[in-house]
Protein backbone atom coordinates (compact mmCIF):
# COMPACT_ATOMS: atom_id res chain seq x y z
CA UNK A 1 0.00 0.00 0.00
CA UNK A 2 1.48 3.21 -0.80
CA UNK A 3 -0.24 6.84 -0.80
CA UNK A 4 0.50 10.32 -2.69
CA UNK A 5 -0.26 13.91 -1.68
CA UNK A 6 0.10 17.04 -4.20
CA UNK A 7 -1.19 20.47 -3.79
CA UNK A 8 -3.51 20.72 -7.52
CA UNK A 9 -3.72 24.27 -9.44
CA UNK A 10 -6.27 24.34 -12.40
CA UNK A 11 -5.94 27.71 -14.34
CA UNK A 12 -9.62 29.01 -15.35
CA UNK A 13 -7.57 31.40 -17.77
CA UNK A 14 -9.31 33.34 -19.76
CA UNK A 15 -8.39 32.63 -23.44
CA UNK A 16 -7.10 35.56 -25.64
CA UNK A 17 -8.84 36.57 -28.90
CA UNK A 18 -7.71 39.22 -31.46
CA UNK A 19 -10.39 41.49 -33.07
CA UNK A 20 -8.44 41.56 -35.63
CA UNK A 21 -8.51 37.63 -36.48
CA UNK A 22 -12.34 38.01 -36.22
CA UNK A 23 -13.79 36.62 -39.76
CA UNK A 24 -17.10 37.33 -40.44
CA UNK A 25 -18.79 38.54 -37.71
CA UNK A 26 -18.93 41.65 -35.31
CA UNK A 27 -15.16 43.15 -35.49
CA UNK A 28 -12.94 46.19 -33.93
CA UNK A 29 -10.42 47.77 -33.21
CA UNK A 30 -11.00 48.79 -29.46
CA UNK A 31 -7.97 48.04 -27.68
CA UNK A 32 -9.46 49.71 -24.46
CA UNK A 33 -12.20 47.62 -22.97
CA UNK A 34 -13.90 48.83 -20.28
CA UNK A 35 -15.41 46.98 -17.35
CA UNK A 36 -14.21 44.11 -15.47
CA UNK A 37 -12.33 40.97 -16.52
CA UNK A 38 -12.29 37.61 -14.48
CA UNK A 39 -8.87 35.80 -14.64
CA UNK A 40 -8.40 33.13 -11.89
CA UNK A 41 -6.39 30.16 -10.91
CA UNK A 42 -8.61 28.40 -8.06
CA UNK A 43 -6.53 25.77 -6.28
CA UNK A 44 -7.79 22.05 -7.13
CA UNK A 45 -7.21 20.27 -3.58
CA UNK A 46 -7.20 16.52 -3.91
CA UNK A 47 -7.27 13.91 -1.22
CA UNK A 48 -4.75 11.41 -1.01
CA UNK A 49 -5.84 8.27 -3.09
CA UNK A 50 -4.19 4.68 -2.28
CA UNK A 51 -3.62 1.54 -4.18
CA UNK A 52 -2.39 -2.05 -3.85
CA UNK A 53 -2.57 -4.01 -7.15
CA UNK A 54 -3.35 -7.72 -5.94
CA UNK A 55 -0.67 -10.60 -6.60
CA UNK A 56 -2.11 -13.72 -8.72
CA UNK A 57 -3.57 -15.65 -6.41
CA UNK A 58 -4.63 -18.66 -8.25
CA UNK A 59 -3.21 -21.11 -10.47
CA UNK A 60 -4.78 -20.75 -14.32
CA UNK A 61 -3.93 -23.44 -17.29
CA UNK A 62 -0.83 -23.70 -19.06
CA UNK A 63 -0.84 -20.62 -21.74
CA UNK A 64 -1.40 -22.47 -25.11
CA UNK A 65 0.01 -19.44 -26.95
CA UNK A 66 3.06 -16.65 -26.22
CA UNK A 67 2.58 -15.34 -22.86
CA UNK A 68 1.39 -11.32 -23.00
CA UNK A 69 3.61 -8.77 -21.64
CA UNK A 70 2.70 -6.07 -19.67
CA UNK A 71 2.14 -2.90 -21.76
CA UNK A 72 3.46 -0.07 -19.41
CA UNK A 73 6.15 -1.52 -16.56
CA UNK A 74 8.56 1.58 -16.43
CA UNK A 75 9.97 0.02 -13.25
CA UNK A 76 10.28 -3.35 -14.19
CA UNK A 77 8.31 -5.54 -11.66
CA UNK A 78 6.27 -7.44 -13.77
CA UNK A 79 3.35 -5.27 -13.84
CA UNK A 80 1.85 -2.43 -15.71
CA UNK A 81 1.96 0.81 -13.87
CA UNK A 82 -0.59 3.79 -14.45
CA UNK A 83 -0.10 6.79 -15.54
CA UNK A 84 -2.39 9.40 -13.84
CA UNK A 85 -3.22 12.84 -15.39
CA UNK A 86 -3.86 14.96 -11.89
CA UNK A 87 -6.45 17.89 -11.91
CA UNK A 88 -3.93 20.68 -12.52
CA UNK A 89 -2.55 18.52 -15.63
CA UNK A 90 0.83 17.38 -13.78
CA UNK A 91 1.22 13.45 -14.70
CA UNK A 92 2.41 11.41 -11.89
CA UNK A 93 2.84 6.86 -12.16
CA UNK A 94 1.58 4.88 -9.93
CA UNK A 95 3.34 1.74 -9.23
CA UNK A 96 1.08 0.06 -6.58
CA UNK A 97 4.40 0.45 -4.42
CA UNK A 98 5.67 2.15 -0.85
CA UNK A 99 7.48 4.84 -2.42
CA UNK A 100 6.73 8.71 -3.40
CA UNK A 101 4.82 9.20 -6.86
CA UNK A 102 7.21 10.54 -9.23
CA UNK A 103 5.92 12.87 -11.71
CA UNK A 104 6.31 12.31 -14.99
CA UNK A 105 7.17 15.74 -17.26
CA UNK A 106 4.12 16.46 -19.50
CA UNK A 107 6.19 17.07 -22.63
CA UNK A 108 3.13 16.13 -24.20
CA UNK A 109 1.10 19.60 -24.08
CA UNK A 110 -2.95 19.29 -23.33
CA UNK A 111 -3.46 16.01 -25.26
CA UNK A 112 -7.04 14.51 -25.08
CA UNK A 113 -5.95 11.23 -24.51
CA UNK A 114 -3.08 8.99 -23.33
CA UNK A 115 -3.26 4.90 -25.05
CA UNK A 116 0.04 2.20 -23.80
CA UNK A 117 0.39 0.13 -26.73
CA UNK A 118 3.46 -1.81 -25.00
CA UNK A 119 6.56 -2.59 -26.66
CA UNK A 120 6.19 -1.91 -30.10
CA UNK A 121 10.25 -1.62 -31.08
CA UNK A 122 11.03 -5.12 -28.53
CA UNK A 123 13.70 -2.54 -26.91
CA UNK A 124 11.77 -3.73 -23.52
CA UNK A 125 10.54 -0.61 -22.61
CA UNK A 126 7.18 0.75 -23.51
CA UNK A 127 5.94 3.22 -25.88
CA UNK A 128 2.94 5.82 -25.16
CA UNK A 129 0.50 7.06 -27.96
CA UNK A 130 -0.56 10.79 -27.08
CA UNK A 131 -3.98 11.89 -28.39
CA UNK A 132 -4.40 15.57 -29.05
CA UNK A 133 -7.74 17.49 -29.15
CA UNK A 134 -7.09 18.07 -33.09
CA UNK A 135 -6.55 14.35 -33.84
CA UNK A 136 -3.21 14.25 -34.37
CA UNK A 137 -1.85 11.14 -33.08
CA UNK A 138 2.03 10.85 -32.10
CA UNK A 139 4.11 8.28 -30.83
CA UNK A 140 6.61 8.62 -27.81
CA UNK A 141 9.58 6.38 -27.36
CA UNK A 142 12.48 5.65 -24.59
CA UNK A 143 10.23 5.56 -21.41
CA UNK A 144 11.64 4.15 -18.67
CA UNK A 145 11.67 4.36 -14.48
CA UNK A 146 14.59 4.43 -12.05
CA UNK A 147 14.99 2.88 -8.58
CA UNK A 148 17.47 5.33 -6.34
CA UNK A 149 18.46 5.77 -2.58
CA UNK A 150 17.89 9.65 -1.66
CA UNK A 151 20.05 11.70 0.73
CA UNK A 152 17.93 10.15 3.18
CA UNK A 153 18.34 6.53 2.29
CA UNK A 154 14.62 6.59 0.89
CA UNK A 155 13.82 4.51 -2.16
CA UNK A 156 12.69 7.04 -4.97
CA UNK A 157 11.88 6.53 -8.51
CA UNK A 158 12.96 8.82 -11.42
CA UNK A 159 10.64 8.68 -14.86
CA UNK A 160 11.98 9.58 -18.11
CA UNK A 161 8.88 10.28 -20.12
CA UNK A 162 10.41 9.81 -23.76
CA UNK A 163 11.27 11.62 -26.86
CA UNK A 164 9.03 11.35 -29.91
CA UNK A 165 9.48 9.49 -33.06
CA UNK A 166 6.43 9.51 -35.18
CA UNK A 167 3.21 11.77 -35.76
CA UNK A 168 0.50 11.37 -37.71
CA UNK A 169 -2.85 13.96 -38.28
CA UNK A 170 -6.48 12.92 -38.91
CA UNK A 171 -7.14 10.72 -36.04
CA UNK A 172 -10.47 13.13 -34.79
CA UNK A 173 -12.42 10.82 -37.65
CA UNK A 174 -12.36 7.88 -34.53
CA UNK A 175 -14.10 9.12 -31.25
CA UNK A 176 -12.38 6.13 -29.50
CA UNK A 177 -8.61 4.69 -30.01
CA UNK A 178 -7.31 2.00 -28.31
CA UNK A 179 -4.61 -1.09 -28.01
CA UNK A 180 -5.59 -4.76 -27.02
CA UNK A 181 -1.94 -5.38 -27.30
CA UNK A 182 -1.42 -8.44 -30.34
CA UNK A 183 -4.68 -9.35 -31.91
CA UNK A 184 -3.07 -10.35 -35.22
CA UNK A 185 -1.04 -13.28 -33.93
CA UNK A 186 2.51 -11.97 -35.51
CA UNK A 187 4.12 -10.33 -31.83
CA UNK A 188 3.41 -7.06 -32.58
CA UNK A 189 1.10 -4.55 -30.91
CA UNK A 190 -1.60 -3.76 -32.94
CA UNK A 191 -3.97 -0.85 -32.98
CA UNK A 192 -7.87 -0.16 -33.01
CA UNK A 193 -10.17 2.68 -33.68
CA UNK A 194 -13.97 3.03 -33.75
CA UNK A 195 -15.24 5.78 -35.46
CA UNK A 196 -18.74 8.06 -34.05
CA UNK A 197 -21.18 5.63 -36.48
CA UNK A 198 -19.59 3.17 -35.08
CA UNK A 199 -17.07 1.61 -36.92
CA UNK A 200 -13.90 -0.52 -35.94
CA UNK A 201 -10.89 -0.53 -37.45
CA UNK A 202 -7.91 -2.63 -37.19
CA UNK A 203 -3.88 -0.62 -37.52
CA UNK A 204 -2.09 -4.05 -37.88
CA UNK A 205 1.32 -3.12 -35.54
CA UNK A 206 4.50 -3.11 -38.04
CA UNK A 207 7.17 -3.06 -35.15
CA UNK A 208 8.61 0.31 -36.35
CA UNK A 209 8.89 3.27 -34.20
CA UNK A 210 10.79 5.33 -36.46
CA UNK A 211 8.67 4.68 -39.95
CA UNK A 212 5.11 4.33 -39.46
CA UNK A 213 3.99 2.06 -36.69
CA UNK A 214 1.18 0.64 -38.07
CA UNK A 215 -0.61 -0.42 -41.24
CA UNK A 216 -2.98 0.32 -43.44
CA UNK A 217 -6.38 -0.06 -41.50
CA UNK A 218 -8.89 -2.94 -42.06
CA UNK A 219 -12.58 -2.87 -40.95
CA UNK A 220 -13.65 -5.14 -38.24
CA UNK A 221 -17.35 -4.45 -38.94
CA UNK A 222 -20.02 -2.30 -37.93
CA UNK A 223 -22.21 -1.34 -35.20
CA UNK A 224 -19.69 -1.23 -32.19
CA UNK A 225 -21.28 2.13 -31.07
CA UNK A 226 -23.49 0.22 -28.77
CA UNK A 227 -20.54 0.37 -26.37
CA UNK A 228 -19.73 3.29 -24.33
CA UNK A 229 -16.55 2.10 -22.92
CA UNK A 230 -13.52 -0.63 -24.94
CA UNK A 231 -11.29 -1.93 -23.55
CA UNK A 232 -7.82 -3.35 -24.97
CA UNK A 233 -7.57 -6.53 -22.42
CA UNK A 234 -4.60 -8.11 -23.05
CA UNK A 235 -4.65 -11.72 -23.28
CA UNK A 236 -7.46 -12.91 -20.89
CA UNK A 237 -8.11 -16.64 -22.25
CA UNK A 238 -4.33 -17.23 -22.60
CA UNK A 239 -3.98 -18.49 -25.89
CA UNK A 240 -1.62 -15.67 -27.21
CA UNK A 241 -4.31 -13.52 -28.94
CA UNK A 242 -4.98 -9.87 -27.31
CA UNK A 243 -8.53 -9.73 -26.82
CA UNK A 244 -11.13 -6.92 -26.32
CA UNK A 245 -13.57 -6.12 -23.50
CA UNK A 246 -16.66 -4.09 -24.52
CA UNK A 247 -19.69 -2.57 -22.43
CA UNK A 248 -23.09 -1.45 -23.08
CA UNK A 249 -24.34 2.01 -21.12
CA UNK A 250 -26.74 -0.43 -19.62
CA UNK A 251 -23.70 -2.38 -18.01
CA UNK A 252 -23.66 -5.67 -19.89
CA UNK A 253 -20.09 -6.78 -20.37
CA UNK A 254 -18.69 -8.46 -23.31
CA UNK A 255 -15.83 -10.63 -24.24
CA UNK A 256 -14.09 -10.06 -27.63
CA UNK A 257 -11.62 -13.13 -27.97
CA UNK A 258 -8.45 -12.51 -30.35
CA UNK A 259 -8.82 -14.78 -33.45
CA UNK A 260 -5.04 -14.11 -34.33
CA UNK A 261 -6.21 -13.57 -37.78
CA UNK A 262 -5.45 -10.17 -39.40
CA UNK A 263 -8.72 -10.13 -41.61
CA UNK A 264 -10.89 -10.81 -39.12
CA UNK A 265 -9.26 -10.43 -35.66
CA UNK A 266 -12.05 -10.90 -33.32
CA UNK A 267 -14.34 -13.80 -32.60
CA UNK A 268 -18.10 -13.61 -31.45
CA UNK A 269 -19.12 -11.87 -28.37
CA UNK A 270 -19.18 -13.87 -25.08
CA UNK A 271 -21.49 -12.02 -22.33
CA UNK A 272 -19.40 -12.12 -19.16
CA UNK A 273 -21.31 -9.91 -16.77
CA UNK A 274 -23.94 -7.78 -16.03
CA UNK A 275 -24.23 -4.31 -13.66
CA UNK A 276 -20.60 -2.97 -14.84
CA UNK A 277 -23.03 0.45 -15.01
CA UNK A 278 -21.66 1.25 -12.04
CA UNK A 279 -18.02 1.94 -12.95
CA UNK A 280 -17.33 5.01 -14.88
CA UNK A 281 -13.76 3.91 -16.11
CA UNK A 282 -12.60 0.20 -17.35
CA UNK A 283 -8.71 -0.64 -18.27
CA UNK A 284 -6.87 -3.36 -18.55
CA UNK A 285 -4.17 -4.41 -16.01
CA UNK A 286 -1.52 -7.00 -17.18
CA UNK A 287 1.34 -8.49 -15.50
CA UNK A 288 3.59 -11.84 -16.69
CA UNK A 289 1.16 -14.73 -16.13
CA UNK A 290 0.23 -14.14 -19.81
CA UNK A 291 -3.30 -13.33 -18.73
CA UNK A 292 -5.09 -9.75 -18.57
CA UNK A 293 -6.80 -8.88 -15.99
CA UNK A 294 -9.64 -5.58 -15.37
CA UNK A 295 -9.60 -2.81 -12.99
CA UNK A 296 -13.01 -0.85 -12.60
CA UNK A 297 -13.15 2.70 -11.39
CA UNK A 298 -16.58 3.21 -9.44
CA UNK A 299 -18.24 7.10 -9.22
CA UNK A 300 -16.74 7.44 -5.63
CA UNK A 301 -13.05 7.08 -6.80
CA UNK A 302 -12.75 3.56 -5.71
CA UNK A 303 -10.59 0.96 -7.66
CA UNK A 304 -11.79 -2.63 -8.11
CA UNK A 305 -9.88 -5.17 -9.30
CA UNK A 306 -11.19 -8.54 -11.48
CA UNK A 307 -8.46 -11.42 -12.16
CA UNK A 308 -9.63 -13.65 -15.48
CA UNK A 309 -10.99 -17.33 -14.72
CA UNK A 310 -8.47 -18.26 -17.84
CA UNK A 311 -11.01 -19.17 -19.98
CA UNK A 312 -12.47 -15.11 -21.22
CA UNK A 313 -14.43 -15.08 -18.13
CA UNK A 314 -13.97 -13.19 -14.57
CA UNK A 315 -13.51 -14.02 -10.69
CA UNK A 316 -15.04 -12.15 -7.94
CA UNK A 317 -14.05 -8.74 -7.22
CA UNK A 318 -11.58 -7.23 -4.62
CA UNK A 319 -10.90 -3.50 -3.40
CA UNK A 320 -7.68 -2.07 -4.79
CA UNK A 321 -7.93 1.55 -3.48
CA UNK A 322 -9.92 4.78 -2.88
CA UNK A 323 -9.89 8.52 -3.50
CA UNK A 324 -9.42 7.94 -7.46
CA UNK A 325 -12.15 9.84 -8.65
CA UNK A 326 -10.51 13.42 -9.82
CA UNK A 327 -7.76 11.86 -11.60
CA UNK A 328 -8.14 10.97 -15.27
CA UNK A 329 -6.28 7.58 -16.29
CA UNK A 330 -4.26 6.55 -19.17
CA UNK A 331 -5.71 3.47 -21.29
CA UNK A 332 -9.19 3.38 -20.17
CA UNK A 333 -12.01 2.36 -22.22
CA UNK A 334 -14.91 5.73 -22.58
CA UNK A 335 -14.81 8.02 -24.90
CA UNK A 336 -11.83 11.06 -23.92
CA UNK A 337 -13.28 14.28 -23.45
CA UNK A 338 -11.53 17.86 -23.44
CA UNK A 339 -12.82 21.38 -23.32
CA UNK A 340 -14.52 21.69 -19.53
CA UNK A 341 -14.92 20.08 -16.20
CA UNK A 342 -15.86 23.32 -14.31
CA UNK A 343 -18.82 26.24 -13.61
CA UNK A 344 -19.43 29.50 -13.01
CA UNK A 345 -22.02 31.33 -11.06
CA UNK A 346 -22.71 35.04 -10.33
CA UNK A 347 -24.55 35.92 -7.33
CA UNK A 348 -26.53 38.90 -6.83
CA UNK A 349 -23.87 41.00 -5.75
CA UNK A 350 -21.79 40.59 -9.04
CA UNK A 351 -19.28 38.41 -7.53
CA UNK A 352 -18.64 35.89 -9.54
CA UNK A 353 -17.62 32.71 -7.86
CA UNK A 354 -15.81 28.76 -9.97
CA UNK A 355 -16.60 25.15 -9.10
CA UNK A 356 -14.64 22.38 -10.70
CA UNK A 357 -16.32 19.17 -11.21
CA UNK A 358 -14.52 16.39 -8.82
CA UNK A 359 -15.43 13.46 -10.81
CA UNK A 360 -17.47 11.82 -8.28
CA UNK A 361 -20.65 13.84 -8.84
CA UNK A 362 -20.03 16.58 -6.82
CA UNK A 363 -18.47 19.81 -7.16
CA UNK A 364 -15.76 21.28 -4.65
CA UNK A 365 -15.89 24.28 -2.92
CA UNK A 366 -16.65 27.97 -4.37
CA UNK A 367 -13.82 29.52 -5.50
CA UNK A 368 -14.11 33.51 -6.03
CA UNK A 369 -12.84 34.87 -9.25
CA UNK A 370 -12.19 38.48 -10.07
CA UNK A 371 -12.73 41.45 -7.45
CA UNK A 372 -15.78 40.54 -5.03
CA UNK A 373 -18.91 42.79 -6.85
CA UNK A 374 -16.84 43.07 -10.02
CA UNK A 375 -19.74 41.94 -12.07
CA UNK A 376 -22.68 44.34 -10.36
CA UNK A 377 -25.52 45.37 -12.60
CA UNK A 378 -24.17 43.00 -15.54
CA UNK A 379 -27.44 40.80 -16.50
CA UNK A 380 -27.31 37.44 -15.78
CA UNK A 381 -27.18 36.21 -19.77
CA UNK A 382 -24.68 38.66 -20.58
CA UNK A 383 -22.28 36.17 -19.56
CA UNK A 384 -21.19 32.45 -20.79
CA UNK A 385 -18.76 29.76 -19.88
CA UNK A 386 -18.30 27.93 -22.97
CA UNK A 387 -16.09 24.45 -23.66
CA UNK A 388 -12.51 25.61 -24.45
CA UNK A 389 -12.21 28.08 -27.69
CA UNK A 390 -8.18 26.58 -27.49
CA UNK A 391 -6.84 23.37 -28.25
CA UNK A 392 -4.06 23.90 -26.03
CA UNK A 393 -6.36 24.25 -22.78
CA UNK A 394 -8.79 21.92 -21.89
CA UNK A 395 -10.78 24.24 -19.03
CA UNK A 396 -13.50 27.03 -19.65
CA UNK A 397 -14.04 30.28 -20.99
CA UNK A 398 -15.60 32.68 -20.02
CA UNK A 399 -16.75 35.37 -22.50
CA UNK A 400 -19.34 38.19 -21.90
CA UNK A 401 -21.12 40.78 -24.07
CA UNK A 402 -21.21 44.58 -22.64
CA UNK A 403 -24.21 47.02 -22.86
CA UNK A 404 -22.09 48.29 -25.88
CA UNK A 405 -22.67 44.96 -28.19
CA UNK A 406 -18.74 44.19 -27.31
CA UNK A 407 -17.94 40.21 -26.62
CA UNK A 408 -14.83 40.43 -24.22
CA UNK A 409 -13.00 37.33 -23.62
CA UNK A 410 -11.06 37.42 -20.21
CA UNK A 411 -9.22 40.75 -20.51
CA UNK A 412 -9.26 40.83 -24.91
CA UNK A 413 -11.85 42.97 -27.03
CA UNK A 414 -13.18 41.18 -29.61
CA UNK A 415 -15.57 44.04 -31.05
CA UNK A 416 -18.74 45.75 -31.49
CA UNK A 417 -21.65 44.17 -32.71
CA UNK A 418 -22.23 41.34 -30.84
CA UNK A 419 -25.53 43.01 -29.25
CA UNK A 420 -27.25 41.58 -32.61
CA UNK A 421 -27.24 38.37 -30.87
CA UNK A 422 -29.18 37.13 -27.96
CA UNK A 423 -27.86 33.81 -27.15
CA UNK A 424 -24.30 32.15 -26.69
CA UNK A 425 -23.13 28.52 -26.57
CA UNK A 426 -19.86 27.20 -26.67
CA UNK A 427 -20.56 23.36 -26.41
CA UNK A 428 -16.74 22.29 -27.49
CA UNK A 429 -15.93 21.05 -31.36
CA UNK A 430 -18.80 21.25 -33.62
CA UNK A 431 -16.79 21.19 -36.90
CA UNK A 432 -14.64 18.00 -36.27
CA UNK A 433 -11.22 19.68 -36.45
CA UNK A 434 -10.64 19.09 -32.79
CA UNK A 435 -11.00 23.26 -32.05
CA UNK A 436 -13.61 24.50 -29.58
CA UNK A 437 -16.34 26.32 -31.51
CA UNK A 438 -19.03 29.18 -30.55
CA UNK A 439 -22.63 29.07 -31.38
CA UNK A 440 -24.58 32.53 -31.64
CA UNK A 441 -28.55 33.03 -31.82
CA UNK A 442 -28.84 36.24 -33.82
CA UNK A 443 -31.86 38.83 -33.22
CA UNK A 444 -33.47 37.23 -36.42
CA UNK A 445 -33.58 33.86 -35.05
CA UNK A 446 -30.62 32.24 -37.08
CA UNK A 447 -28.19 30.20 -35.30
CA UNK A 448 -24.80 30.79 -36.37
CA UNK A 449 -21.75 28.47 -36.19
CA UNK A 450 -18.39 30.64 -35.41
CA UNK A 451 -15.60 27.89 -35.79
CA UNK A 452 -13.13 28.36 -33.54
CA UNK A 453 -9.25 28.45 -34.97
CA UNK A 454 -7.91 26.29 -32.37
CA UNK A 455 -5.09 29.34 -31.09
CA UNK A 456 -7.69 30.78 -28.73
CA UNK A 457 -7.18 34.16 -31.79
CA UNK A 458 -10.26 34.20 -33.66
CA UNK A 459 -12.79 32.39 -35.52
CA UNK A 460 -12.88 31.10 -38.98
CA UNK A 461 -16.16 31.83 -41.50
CA UNK A 462 -19.23 31.76 -39.83
CA UNK A 463 -21.94 29.17 -40.96
CA UNK A 464 -25.96 30.17 -40.56
CA UNK A 465 -27.31 27.24 -39.35
CA UNK A 466 -30.88 28.12 -40.21
CA UNK A 467 -34.07 29.95 -38.57
CA UNK A 468 -36.40 29.60 -35.45
CA UNK A 469 -33.89 29.10 -33.16
CA UNK A 470 -35.91 32.09 -30.85
CA UNK A 471 -38.75 29.41 -29.89
CA UNK A 472 -35.70 28.28 -27.27
CA UNK A 473 -35.25 30.44 -23.73
CA UNK A 474 -32.47 28.39 -22.81
CA UNK A 475 -29.21 27.00 -25.09
CA UNK A 476 -26.56 24.78 -22.79
CA UNK A 477 -24.19 22.69 -23.63
CA UNK A 478 -20.15 21.72 -22.94
CA UNK A 479 -19.94 18.12 -24.75
CA UNK A 480 -20.90 14.76 -25.40
CA UNK A 481 -24.69 13.82 -24.59
CA UNK A 482 -25.49 10.69 -26.67
CA UNK A 483 -21.76 9.40 -26.17
CA UNK A 484 -20.75 9.35 -29.92
CA UNK A 485 -17.91 11.33 -28.85
CA UNK A 486 -18.91 14.43 -30.18
CA UNK A 487 -20.69 18.00 -28.52
CA UNK A 488 -24.18 18.12 -28.48
CA UNK A 489 -26.32 21.32 -28.35
CA UNK A 490 -29.30 21.42 -25.26
CA UNK A 491 -32.18 23.61 -26.35
CA UNK A 492 -35.48 24.51 -23.75
CA UNK A 493 -38.75 25.51 -25.48
CA UNK A 494 -41.46 28.15 -23.51
CA UNK A 495 -43.18 24.96 -23.06
CA UNK A 496 -40.91 23.13 -20.45
CA UNK A 497 -39.00 20.90 -22.85
CA UNK A 498 -35.81 19.93 -23.19
CA UNK A 499 -34.12 19.10 -26.99
CA UNK A 500 -31.02 17.24 -27.68
CA UNK A 501 -29.35 18.52 -31.21
CA UNK A 502 -26.89 15.84 -31.63
CA UNK A 503 -23.49 17.21 -33.58
CA UNK A 504 -22.26 15.87 -36.63
CA UNK A 505 -18.75 16.65 -36.94
CA UNK A 506 -19.94 18.88 -40.09
CA UNK A 507 -21.05 22.18 -39.86
CA UNK A 508 -24.64 21.45 -37.98
CA UNK A 509 -26.62 19.00 -35.81
CA UNK A 510 -28.76 15.60 -36.24
CA UNK A 511 -32.20 15.78 -36.04
CA UNK A 512 -33.53 16.57 -32.61
CA UNK A 513 -35.09 14.24 -29.87
CA UNK A 514 -37.34 15.10 -27.14
CA UNK A 515 -36.13 14.75 -23.87
CA UNK A 516 -39.39 15.68 -22.41
CA UNK A 517 -41.07 17.98 -19.91
CA UNK A 518 -41.37 19.44 -16.93
CA UNK A 519 -37.42 21.65 -17.45
CA UNK A 520 -39.09 24.60 -16.80
CA UNK A 521 -39.30 24.03 -13.51
CA UNK A 522 -35.60 25.27 -13.28
CA UNK A 523 -34.95 28.86 -13.67
CA UNK A 524 -31.05 27.99 -13.93
CA UNK A 525 -29.69 25.40 -16.45
CA UNK A 526 -25.90 24.64 -17.05
CA UNK A 527 -23.53 21.90 -18.17
CA UNK A 528 -20.34 21.96 -15.98
CA UNK A 529 -19.20 19.33 -18.62
CA UNK A 530 -18.61 15.66 -17.26
CA UNK A 531 -19.19 15.29 -13.65
CA UNK A 532 -18.96 11.68 -12.93
CA UNK A 533 -15.59 10.54 -14.81
CA UNK A 534 -17.52 8.70 -17.36
CA UNK A 535 -16.58 11.20 -20.33
CA UNK A 536 -20.72 12.68 -20.85
CA UNK A 537 -21.74 15.81 -20.24
CA UNK A 538 -24.10 16.17 -17.22
CA UNK A 539 -26.52 19.01 -16.98
CA UNK A 540 -27.06 20.89 -13.44
CA UNK A 541 -31.00 22.21 -12.81
CA UNK A 542 -31.83 24.87 -10.14
CA UNK A 543 -35.96 25.08 -9.04
CA UNK A 544 -37.04 28.11 -7.24
CA UNK A 545 -36.27 26.91 -4.04
CA UNK A 546 -32.99 27.10 -4.79
CA UNK A 547 -32.21 23.28 -4.45
CA UNK A 548 -29.49 21.94 -7.45
CA UNK A 549 -29.91 19.20 -8.99
CA UNK A 550 -27.50 16.86 -11.43
CA UNK A 551 -29.05 14.81 -14.43
CA UNK A 552 -25.99 12.05 -15.54
CA UNK A 553 -26.39 11.27 -19.42
CA UNK A 554 -26.83 7.52 -19.80
CA UNK A 555 -24.89 7.17 -22.88
CA UNK A 556 -28.03 7.01 -25.03
CA UNK A 557 -28.99 10.12 -25.72
CA UNK A 558 -31.39 10.93 -22.14
CA UNK A 559 -30.66 11.13 -18.87
CA UNK A 560 -31.01 8.99 -15.29
CA UNK A 561 -33.06 10.00 -12.43
CA UNK A 562 -31.84 13.92 -10.95
CA UNK A 563 -29.50 13.33 -7.69
CA UNK A 564 -29.91 16.44 -5.41
CA UNK A 565 -26.78 18.91 -4.99
CA UNK A 566 -27.88 20.51 -2.28
CA UNK A 567 -29.88 23.83 -1.29
CA UNK A 568 -28.65 27.55 -1.45
CA UNK A 569 -28.23 28.42 -4.91
CA UNK A 570 -30.90 30.97 -5.17
CA UNK A 571 -27.92 33.14 -3.95
CA UNK A 572 -26.73 33.25 -7.58
CA UNK A 573 -28.26 34.73 -10.34
CA UNK A 574 -26.90 32.75 -13.04
CA UNK A 575 -25.02 29.55 -13.41
CA UNK A 576 -22.80 28.71 -16.80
Amino acid sequence: MRTKRASRLAACTAIVLSAGMLLAGPASADSNPAGPHAAAKPAKKFAQPSLQIPQRKSAYAATTGVPSKPRFDLDKDGRSDLLVREPDDSLTLETGKNVPNPTVANSYGAFKDLIEPGDIDGDTNPELLVLSATGKLSLYTGLSATHYTDSAGKDQLSVNSGSLSWSSNGWNAYNKLFSPGDVTGDGKTDLMARTPSGDLYLYPGTGSVTGSPYGDRIKVGSGWGIYDQLVGASDMDADGNADVVARTPGGDLFFYPGSGNAAAPLKDRVKIGTGWGIYNQILGQDDTTGYGDLMARDAAGTFWFYAPNGTGGLGARSQMGTGWSAVTLANTGGNPTFGKADLMALDGQGSLYYYWAKGDGTLSDRQQVGDPGGWAGAPANALAYTSSLSSNSRWGDLIAVFPDGHLHVGQNDLGAGWDAFNGLAGVGDLTGEGNGDLLARGNNGHMYLYPGNGQGTGFYNRVDLGAGWNGFNKLIGAGDVNGDGIADLLARDGNGHLFMYPGKSTPGFGNRIDLGGGWNGYNKLATPGDMTGDGRADVIGVDSSGKAWRYDANGTGTFKERVGLGAGWNTYNGIY
